[in-house]
């Protein structure tokens, strides 16, 4: 039997990733000084053979994230999303993850997150094909107890 893992509040990850100001609920990305935390949801990962975080789309031309529909409609989070992709690139930032668990993965749009995974993942940027950006997973860090 699998054990469930507690979720925490997005506050309190974001908290051991160094970010002690107010992150604002239109937030997808946060700016952590060295490095930018993606909010990447657990229900639209890429995993790999053994059913780890393998890649996550950061700008695609799919459904998530995609740059053409962001300046089509704007919207706030989306717009810093994809500013912050843009310092990743430039190498301003490093890129890292934390994964919000969405109360229904099946919305459309997400109606929101149950909760936040105790985890920050560490990573790099991939290309894809069509100029697609990836975050690749390098190494997943359990946070300790808040």
């Amino acid at each position: 039997m699998k054990k469930e893992i507690a979720l925490w509040r997005r506050k309190h990850v974001l908290e051991r990733l160094g970010l002690h100001t107010h992150a604002l609920r239109s937030a997808w990305s946060h700016d952590l000084g060295h490095a930018i935390a993606f909010d990447a949801w657990d229900h639209q990962w890429q995993r790999d053979a053994g059913g780890a975080y393998a890649r996550y789309p950061l700008r695609t031309n799919g459904e998530h994230y995609n740059l053409a529909e962001a300046v089509r409609n704007p919207r706030v989070g989306h717009t810093r999303w994809q500013r912050h992709v843009d310092m990743v690139l430039a190498g301003e930032r490093t890129p890292h993850a934390i994964v919000p668990v969405a109360v229904d993965p099946g919305a459309k749009p997400n109606r929101g997150a149950k909760g936040w995974l105790p985890l920050a993942l560490n990573g790099h940027v991939e290309f894809g094909d069509d100029g697609e950006v990836w975050f690749c997973t390098d190494r997943a860090i359990m946070l300790g107890a808040r």
